[in-house]
């Protein structure tokens, strides 16, 4: 019987080791915002590179497409100001610092 019991206490203790250890917690709703900003950053990045290639390619006019772009990243600069101010994290704040840094980039790249 004190095997039996034993055993389960060391099969209960591993399932809570691995609940605790192996599976991340989760995220907020504004650690899940910055995720949402940093792939909509990513998108409208890639769609202006797309455009910048095909307009050296083909000589096609894609105005457009780059205008698209930079109001999309304008609109995360924003999105990003009003959510840096909720972040309570150090890890969620680097994460918005390092996309401010990757914005800026782009600005500093496209205008």
């Amino acid at each position: 019987m004190k095997k039996i019991l034993l055993f389960g206490l060391v099969v209960a203790a591993g399932i809570l080791g691995y609940t605790h250890f192996l599976n991340a917690r989760p995220a907020s709703t504004d650690e899940k915002a910055l995720a949402d900003l940093e792939h909509q950053f990513d998108a409208a990045n890639q769609q202006m590179a797309m455009a910048s290639r095909s307009a050296g390619v083909s000589g096609m006019d894609s105005t457009a497409d780059v205008e698209a772009s930079r109001t999309a990243v304008r609109r995360v600069e924003s999105e990003l100001q009003a959510l840096k101010e909720r972040l309570t994290s150090t890890a969620a704040r680097e994460r918005a610092d390092r996309l401010q840094e990757k914005i800026r980039a782009f600005r500093a790249a496209t205008d």
